[in-house]
């Protein structure tokens, strides 16, 4: 992706994908961060002025959701996917550059009432 001069690159990969941060910071273009805010991890404190921000996930709210429905006699079974109404994922903000800037934001706010709302549609498999 680098080579192919992204601005931004992203790997899906947990605590796995260090490396992509290492190399987005080597070539000076952005990171985003998975699982976690990557931004706060001590491993990647050197590179942190290189992550935008991560895609997070509230596996404590999660973990919390099942056992309460264990709890209320109604247990979730199957595939359970957290969402960004339920706020089980979402962005971080702990990088002022990404925090900071109004009108990014402002567009991903947008898009996040959207999605929703159900006017974007997220495929998911």
């Amino acid at each position: 992706q680098i080579e192919k001069k992204a601005d931004v690159v992203y790997a899906a990969a947990g605590l796995s994908g260090q490396g992509v941060i290492e190399a987005a910071a080597a070539n000076k273009v952005w990171a985003i961060g998975v699982d976690s805010d990557q931004y706060k991890q001590e491993a990647l404190a050197k590179y942190k002025d290189s992550i935008l921000t991560s895609a997070t996930k509230d596996v404590a709210k999660a973990v919390y959701s099942l056992a309460k429905s264990v709890e209320d006699g109604k247990p979730e079974t199957g595939i359970v996917r957290g969402d960004l109404k339920s706020g089980e994922v979402g962005l971080s903000d702990s990088n002022p550059k990404f925090a900071d800037d109004a009108e990014l934001q402002a567009a991903i706010k947008s898009a996040k009432e959207k999605i929703i709302s159900g006017e974007i549609k997220v495929k998911s498999s």
